[in-house]
């Protein structure tokens, strides 16, 4: 089965973004980050659920502070 989403990061500003696996197919392998243009990413994970695919990078809040998961 072919899985929803798909998780990139760019290495020049270092931003995560997620896609739909099925546009990235559509686009025949050209693909930039949505932040600043550039064309080196590289994929992270493939998941069914947007949550599952971001959870890596989740914050919660513990006493008042923000603190990642």
């Amino acid at each position: 089965m072919l899985s929803i989403y798909t998780s990139y990061s760019c290495y020049r500003c270092k931003k995560e973004f997620v896609l739909l696996t099925e546009e990235i197919e559509s686009n025949q392998g050209y693909l930039a980050c949505p932040y600043c243009g550039n064309r080196n990413v590289k994929k992270q994970r493939i998941a069914d659920s947007l949550k599952e695919c971001m959870q890596e990078r989740s914050y919660k809040r513990k006493n008042g502070a923000v603190v990642q998961k």
